[in-house]
Formats: structure tokens, sequence, C-alpha cells
């Protein structure tokens, strides 16, 4: 039987190189490239920037791990995995939901904005919009907004991709596509960073970037630098849904999960890192100031691009790059759906893929008329739309929730307990486990992890209400 048909046996990646490229496609996508920009440019910059990697390390790390852990003890996709590694119980289901749901909403508007990005990248190098004035630069945002049919088929071709990328199976699909693409993304983000820095004023924008003030704190305050960092690990990241869990269960017990995941973590950091090197110097550059927020990519530096030399190469390189971050992350979460599929209902890959399409294409759909049809529906109120909704179910919600259960199942004495999770971290090279190192992590993971993680939950609604 070839691996598009196998039920439910676990394959192999081909190369190490290959597990932690698709890994990291996993977390590197708008998060990275999209939100990571314009929140660092809300949030005070280079001291935004010192707490993302503060909290990497005492959030995304461990959380990385978990999940890895998780995967990789119950060969299982995050559907079935905590009834394999507690049999006998079904008070762990709760996780399994969680993550299974928090995969179908952040796919609801991942797969509608990804479609934006397909958009404009045809459009720019068609030379559609280069040379518009910078009004009609601005309105062209707002028609695409307004055209339901438009948003539609971007969304129904990127769905497409990565579904067929999917159905041709872990090695010969997700991990050989994905691998080209990432390796090609950051060939071409390094390229765009090179020629960014060089523009005329650009230090000024490396300077806001990456050295750190007092006074860019003092404008946004403590506590926003604070929160923004924490609530971009987990978007960043994509931790709390069973997303990375699923490629630990198609590695073998010679991977040192804690080494995979400071790679993982390194790899989606530096792509982050990267994308702000390109566009806080062209911002500065230009005269524009970084805090434009969500629209800082789809108007602000399309301006840029259609007042620079060569901007529609530039311009669609750019979106092209944005495209490819995001689709990688499309093809992996969509390959743990397939799996969750496979898993619990014995489906086979085939039927579980064209299923897995169509109701994503479904999903999407209310995203796509919260912009125009419904616009008049504001869910949390004042001017929000669908996606804000699904954004905060998602992010406030499913996310820290998803996260926070984990943490207990690994440190519950009815759940995996401690041991099970210290047992699978052991196997692998390089991993030093000692006593009273288990004994700090022990206390950390149950005292400290959760408050965190608590405290992002708590305000997320604060901020929002």
């Amino acid at each position: 039987m070839s691996e598009l048909n196998k039920p439910s046996e676990r394959v192999s990646f081909a190369s190490h190189l290959g597990f932690i490229l698709v890994a990291a496609g996993c977390s590197i996508g708008l998060g990275n490239v999209w939100r990571f920009p314009y929140v660092a440019g809300q949030s005070g910059g280079a001291i935004f920037c010192l707490f993302y990697l503060i909290f990497l390390i005492m959030l995304g790390l461990p959380l990385l791990t978990i999940e890895l852990a998780i995967g990789r003890a119950s060969r299982q996709s995050v559907s079935t995995a905590f009834r394999v590694l507690t049999p006998g119980t079904r008070r762990w289901n709760i996780i399994s939901f969680i993550a299974v749901a928090g995969k179908y909403v952040l796919l609801s508007f991942y797969s509608v904005v990804t479609g934006w990005l397909l958009f404009y990248a045809g459009r720019i190098f068609q030379g559609d919009i280069i040379g518009m004035s910078e009004a009609e630069v601005s309105q062209q945002f707002g028609k695409l907004l307004s055209n339901p049919s438009d948003q539609f088929f971007c969304m129904l071709a990127v769905l497409f991709i990565s579904c067929l990328i999917c159905y041709r199976g872990v090695r010969n699909g997700v991990e050989k596509i994905t691998k080209y693409a990432m390796l090609g993304m950051l060939a071409l983000m390094f390229f765009l960073a090179g020629y960014a820095v060089t523009l005329d004023g650009a230090g000024e924008g490396i300077d806001f970037y990456l050295m750190p003030s007092i006074d860019n704190i003092s404008n946004v305050g403590w506590w926003r630098v604070i929160n923004d960092a924490m609530n971009q690990v987990f978007f960043s990241l994509s931790i709390g849904v069973g997303c990375i869990s699923i490629f630990g269960s198609y590695i073998g017990k010679n991977h040192s999960l804690l080494k995979d995941s400071c790679l993982i973590a390194g790899l989606d950091t530096m792509v982050a890192f990267f994308a702000g090197l390109i566009i806080f110097p062209v911002c500065f550059s230009f005269g524009v100031h970084p805090d434009q927020g969500p629209t800082l990519i789809f108007q602000t530096l399309l301006k840029l691009f259609n007042r620079m030399d060569y901007g529609q190469i530039y311009g669609g390189l750019f979106f092209v790059f944005l495209t490819i971050a995001a689709l990688t992350t499309l093809v992996t979460v969509i390959e743990g759906i397939i799996a969750d599929n496979i898993d619990n209902f014995g489906m086979n890959r085939t039927s579980s893929t064209i299923l897995t399409f169509f109701i994503l294409v479904l999903a999407g759909v209310p995203t796509i008329l919260g912009f125009n049809v419904w616009s008049g529906f504001h869910p949390l109120g004042g001017d929000s739309c669908i996606l804000d909704f699904l954004d905060f179910i998602l992010s406030s919600n499913l996310l820290p929730l998803g996260a926070l259960f984990m943490v207990i199942f690994c440190i519950s004495r009815k759940g995996w307990n401690w041991d099970g999770y210290v047992a699978e971290m052991m196997w692998g090279r390089n991993v030093d486990m000692t006593s009273s190192k288990n004994r700090f992590l022990k206390f950390y993971y149950t005292y400290g992890l959760t408050f965190l993680i608590s405290l992002i939950l708590i305000m997320g609604y604060v901020s929002r209400f």
C-alpha cells in the first residue's frame, strides 16, 4: 500500500534537515513576516524584541518540547495522543478538542489572508499596482475586501495547492516541497534585507529596531510591551493547538527534542528578525512611521514600492516571500488535520485530504463575507469583523488554553506524569536531566510556566474588553 493511503501507519522524514525545516515551516508564517514587524513597530521597536527573546526562552522552548514529546511518545496526532498516553481515562480529551478546533479556526482566516498575499503578488508582477497614485493604492486593499469573488478564488487556490502537497504524503509532499520552499524563502529574505539596509536613511530604522530606547517604552507603556511580546511568542510559534506535535510523531527516538526545539525556535526567530530588517529600514528611508498596524504591508509598503526604483520587481519578490511563508504554515497545519482524520476515523490519506479541503473552503467563507456582505455584523462591538472575532477565539482562548492544559497534562499525576515527560526528553543525544535540573524544571513548569500562560489568558480578555 502506498504512503498516500496508509490509514494510521507512521512514516518518518527522509532527513533530519527535512524535519527541522518542515517543523519550522509550521511556525514560520504571517506571525513572523506580517505580525511581528507591525507589533514591534507599535510596541517600542528594540525593547519589544528584547522581551520577545526572553519569553521565547521562558515560554516558547518549554512548550515546543512538550508538543514534540507528546507527539513522539504517542506516535499519534493530537486528536488521539492523550488517549494513548493515559489509557483508560477520557478526562484529557478536552485538550484534543481544543487542539483540533484551534487548527480549523486558524485556517478559517489564515487561508483568506494568504489568498490576499497571492493576489497582491500577482497584481504587482503584472504591473497593475505600480504606477498608481497613493490614494489609489490605499483604495486597492478596500476594493479587494469588498470583492468576495476575488477573495474566494485566491483562497481556493492556496488551499488547493496546500492540500495537493499534503496529498502526496509526508516525504514526497510535505517534506520535499516545504524544504525547498523554506530554503528559497530564506534566500529571498536575505536578498531583500541586504537591499533594505543599503537605502539612504536606513540607519535610523535599524537603530529603532535594534537599539533599545526608554523614550519608545514611555510612549507605549511597559505592560503593553511585555504583554505584546508574550502574545507574539504564542502566535509566532503556533503552540497550543498541536500543530507541532504531529511532526513529533514522525521522528525517531534518536532525536534530541530540546536541540530540535532550539533549532525550530531559532529559525522562526531569524525569519521574524530579517522581516523587521526588511521593513523598518524601508519605512524610515521613505519617511513612513512603522506603527501603521496590520495595514503596514497591504497599504503602506505598497506605496513605498510604488516610489522605489525597480519597485515592481522588489515589491513582487516581497509578496512572493510572504506568500511562501504563509503557505508553509498552511501545508503543515493541514497535514495535522489530515493526520487527525486518519488517526481518529481510520480514513486513508486521499479521502482525508478531500474532506479537509472542502471543510476548509466552507470555513473560510464567513471571514470573506465579514468584509462585505456581512460587514454590518460586529461580533466584538465597535468596528470589529468576523476575522477579529476568529482571531480573538484563537489567540486569546484556544492557544493559551491548549498550552495550559498540555503543561498540566505533563505535570499531573492523573495525566502523563512528570516522569513520563522526562523519560521522553531523555531519549536522543546531548540531553542532561540531572536530579537538580529535574527538580528545578518541575517547579518552573508547575508554577512559573502555568502562571505566565494564565496571565496571557487573563490579559487577552482585559485588553479586549
